[in-house]
């Protein structure tokens, strides 16, 4: 996992994560946590001042007291609603350029 997919999962987390940091006492922690993401520090660096293990993002997804299960993703189904094709969209990964066999139309997203 590279710096880039670090930043992606922390970001994915943040609201889980600041819900998280408030019932234990480190949201100020956690602002300060940001704003040395936003100089550029990689966020893998600055997990342990939360209390989180360094390599708790690989995999893509958080593996932090009080949060659970993984980003489901998205689905990219028909634009019409009128079959069940569906196009999985890996969280963090690139947007199917896959189209409606039938409307030649882009696939829709929702959640999967």
């Amino acid at each position: 996992m590279n710096a880039d997919d670090h930043l992606a999962a922390f970001c994915r987390t943040l609201p889980q994560l600041r819900a998280a940091a408030g019932r234990q006492g480190l949201a100020g922690e956690l602002a300060a946590v940001l704003a040395d993401v936003r100089t550029g520090s990689p966020v893998a660096d600055l997990l342990p001042r939360l209390g989180i293990p360094a390599d708790a993002l690989r995999g893509g997804y958080q593996s932090v007291p009080g949060l659970r299960g993984r980003p489901t993703g998205e689905v990219y189904a028909c634009p019409w609603q009128a079959c069940d094709r569906a196009v999985r969209r890996q969280p963090g990964g690139p947007v199917p350029d896959e189209r409606c066999w039938v409307l030649d139309e882009p696939l829709r997203p929702g959640r999967g």
